[in-house]
């Protein structure tokens, strides 16, 4: 008899008691994001591939440290790193 009084009191109060519990938890805010900050600091990395060829005219090969790069003066994301 005393488990089935158990049961019930879980069911019954359980989760009235939760809800109140979660919605009475303050709810954590992100400050917003600065989005033209954001463009402005991040860079963008090489491609890496085990063949690089150049996209446009203005594409450039350099060689350096053992390694074949790939530069672009009008777009960058024609950055490449072969290797």
């Amino acid at each position: 008899m005393f488990a089935l009084a158990s049961i019930v009191k879980r069911q019954v109060v359980g989760p009235t008691v939760g809800r109140a519990l979660f919605n009475a938890t303050p709810k954590m805010t992100i400050p917003a994001m600065n989005n033209t900050s954001f463009l402005l600091n991040s860079t963008r990395g090489f491609k890496v591939r085990t063949s690089v060829k150049k996209f446009c005219k203005d594409c450039y090969m350099v060689r350096r440290k053992g390694r074949v790069y790939v530069y672009c003066k009008s777009n960058g994301k024609h950055k490449q790193r072969q290797g």
